[in-house]
């Protein structure tokens, strides 16, 4: 009789599981395509809302106890377009056609020329290097999201940035980890906490 009771217990404990599996994935928020919004968070206090619609053009804000610090506009989630850092506003414009960029391909190189310009400052031409060095899986909370990982570099002014790898997600189109190498050769990654649909 205890074997049963087990058995059955073992066979309850399962489907609770799986259900609450379920309603993760369900709460689990995709921006591949239609209109809508999802939070990332970071911490208690940082908070990062992406908008999303039919169009190639993301949008974000990112909070810090609720005050804006961060504005993008972004194509695909991937190049930026717009930053406003701290009302401080910075337009990217491509010299290229970045839709022939997409859909990305498996080691893609992308090589983009962009246009900058801000109030008060010289026009500069910064160009860009993304090279897809890897794939992965990542968990923000209780989801999970393929991303293709992107060795990104910049050239401004004639300085060149240290590479910084992003870890894109298609699926939200949108950067959702950043990894860094330290100088003794150690790596951190920088990623969300939290991920859910925002109510609008």
């Amino acid at each position: 009789m205890r074997g049963v009771l087990a058995t059955i217990s073992g066979v309850i404990a399962a489907l609770w599981l799986s259900s609450l599996s379920s309603h993760a994935a369900d709460q689990c928020p995709v921006a591949v395509k239609g209109r809508g919004a999802f939070v990332l968070e970071r911490g208690a206090r940082s908070k990062t809302e992406v908008t999303f619609s039919d169009d190639a053009v993301i949008s974000a804000v990112s909070r810090f106890q609720g005050s804006p610090l961060l504005e993008l506009r972004e194509y695909q989630g991937l190049i930026q377009l717009e930053r406003i850092d701290r009302g401080h506003r910075t337009i990217f414009k491509p010299e290229s056609d970045l839709a022939k960029l997409f859909p990305l391909q498996p080691k893609q190189e992308i090589e983009i020329r962009l246009d900058a310009s801000e109030e008060g400052v010289p026009p500069a031409v910064v160009a860009i290097s993304l090279r897809m060095v890897g794939t992965d899986k990542l968990a923000i909370g209780a989801c999970g999201y393929d991303v293709l990982k992107f060795e990104h570099t910049e050239t401004h002014s004639g300085r060149k940035s240290d590479p910084v790898i992003d870890y894109y997600a298609p699926e939200l189109r949108f950067i959702i980890a950043k990894e860094y190498r330290e100088r003794d050769g150690r790596t951190t990654l920088i990623k969300y906490d939290q991920i859910y649909p925002a109510e609008h």
